[in-house]
């Protein structure tokens, strides 16, 4: 596919890569395996100066997670590295890591991710689904790591789980 760069005075792509752009509509449809494909492609044939660099290798790795691949997470941790201007690669940070139930990174992801840009509408839904738990235990004055508080905790969530199916 044809890349196109505008005519910066830096020499940076001022425009996303066409098969990014393919791979976006391949992954709205979720058709994993189709963006896979064409984000892999933009990840590889961008140049480093290209200033969407972490962009394509953050939805490489997500699209990779939405597979089953638990080892796009590091792809996504790679792109996060360093990034100051791009909410949007925390953004599927924090999704990749909420897909993997690793919710305390997911949180750390979606917090970085809204000091970039606090009016990101992606993060802002993101963090009203990722709620941490609160560090207490069930029983007040017990340590949430206290044998009582972990089997009272257990039988409560099994209740909360039982009602619900």
């Amino acid at each position: 596919m044809a890349s196109q760069f505008g005519s910066g005075s830096n020499g940076k792509r001022l425009r996303l890569r066409d098969e990014f752009l393919d791979g976006l509509k391949c992954f709205s449809d979720c058709d994993y395996e189709g963006a896979l494909l064409l984000f892999r492609a933009a990840d590889q044939q961008a140049e480093v100066s290209d200033v969407y660099q972490n962009r394509y290798t953050s939805f490489h790795g997500l699209s990779r997670v939405c597979m089953g691949d638990r080892s796009g997470v590091k792809l996504c941790r790679k792109a996060a590295v360093g990034e100051v201007r791009d909410a949007e690669v925390y953004y599927n940070l924090a999704m990749a890591e909420h897909r993997l139930g690793f919710r305390e990174s997911a949180y750390t992801a979606l917090r970085r991710g809204l000091n970039v840009d606090p009016g990101h509408d992606g993060l802002l839904r993101l963090k009203q689904q990722i709620v941490l738990r609160k560090k207490h235990g069930l029983i007040p004055g017990l340590n949430r790591s206290n044998f009582i508080n972990r089997l009272v905790g257990k039988l409560f969530r099994g209740s909360r789980h039982a009602r619900i199916k």
